[in-house]
């Protein structure tokens, strides 16, 4: 089979070929103009979509990951954040929470942490290495979100937070996999799902 361009991801390849390929079109770093349309873009939305009463959960960033923290000053809604521990799902916490270092590199609240009930969570900003046009989500391997996604609400919005090269066809998925109702990304938030639209075009790198 002829090797995939390496602005392509490999046609009918594994999970773990499509997050090879993700990360290697994340090496040049997402730009900063594509970070603040991203984060825009989920501010209005949040303004002027119709969500229930409840959190919204954030991540803390990786290096290579969208910073969502800059919503927490631009919304008028209850955050909270997630942590990660060392097996089972994500359990949330409040934002203002201590925080320490994950061994991966990124900030959470300590165990200590006052816990917060997923079932208030109305929406969830969540990262991904790369998505599907109809909300496919490719994560990076440790399962977190797929069995924490299933304790909120199923009202509750899902929004894959990323940029439009890496929204791409062919994503592989499991039963275990849970899809996304939204993708943010820096041309604004849309609804996601099988009838709603297709991937555009991806380009060599994320800057392009």
């Amino acid at each position: 089979m002829e090797s995939p361009r390496f602005g392509e991801p490999p046609p009918g390849g594994s999970k773990e070929e499509f997050r090879r390929w993700a990360r290697r079109m994340r090496r040049p770093g997402i730009s900063e103009d594509q970070a603040g349309a991203t984060v825009d873009g989920i501010v209005e939305w949040l303004a002027g979509a119709d969500l229930p009463a409840g959190s919204v959960v954030i991540y803390l960033p990786l290096p290579d990951e969208i910073d969502v923290t800059p919503v927490l000053d631009r919304a008028s809604r209850t955050f909270a954040v997630t942590r990660t521990p060392p097996r089972g799902p994500l359990t949330l916490h409040p934002v203002e929470a201590p925080r320490e270092r994950h061994r991966y590199g990124f900030e959470q609240p300590v165990a200590t942490a006052p816990l917060i009930d997923p079932s208030t969570v109305a929406v969830v900003l969540a990262p991904g290495l790369a998505f599907g046009p109809e909300g496919e989500r490719l994560g990076r391997g440790g399962g977190y979100y797929d069995r924490f996604l299933p304790t909120v609400p199923d009202s509750a919005a899902r929004v894959g937070v990323t940029v439009s090269a890496l929204v791409v066809d062919g994503i592989p998925t499991d039963t275990f996999d849970v899809p996304m109702t939204h993708l943010a990304t820096e041309t604004g938030v849309r609804p996601v799902g099988p009838s709603l639209g297709r991937s555009d075009r991806i380009v060599s790198t994320i800057d392009a």
